[in-house]
């Protein structure tokens, strides 16, 4: 059974939560929800614009909700008023395939689905100095 939020809010003084997700690009999309209202989120998501976020979406798509992982919770170090939370996408009460997070977990299940279970992962860091 996942972690009743609410609970853990009253227990840590949290008072909001950051539920958040990760677009194509790298940068970070969040909304700032107050604790009180974590139950609803933890249950259909936090609504997000497809089409913003660039996931191959169009303004005529439907939201897409974003549904906290609670097992990602990170009360913030600087203002442990708030919550951290990574969110999982849904449109249309399916996984949204094109978010990272989604994508990174097919490939994990593909990977341990395989004969060979062998996979290299790495970083590619790209520094870009302009003058």
């Amino acid at each position: 059974m996942p972690k009743n939020l609410f609970q853990v809010a009253k227990s840590k003084q949290i008072k909001y939560f950051l539920i958040s997700f990760v677009d194509l690009f790298g940068v970070l999309r969040s909304k700032l929800v107050p604790a009180q209202a974590i139950k609803e989120m933890q249950k259909n998501g936090a609504g997000f614009a497809g089409f913003a976020a660039w996931l191959d979406m169009s303004p005529a798509d439907s939201d897409m909700f974003g549904i906290p992982d609670p097992d990602s919770l990170i009360q913030l170090p600087w203002n442990k008023e708030v919550g951290w939370l990574a969110s999982d996408l849904w449109m249309n009460g399916k996984p949204v395939e094109a978010s990272p997070r989604v994508m990174l977990k097919n490939q994990i299940k593909k990977l341990k689905q395989s004969q060979d279970p062998k996979n290299i992962f790495g970083i590619n860091n790209n520094i870009v100095s302009k003058k």
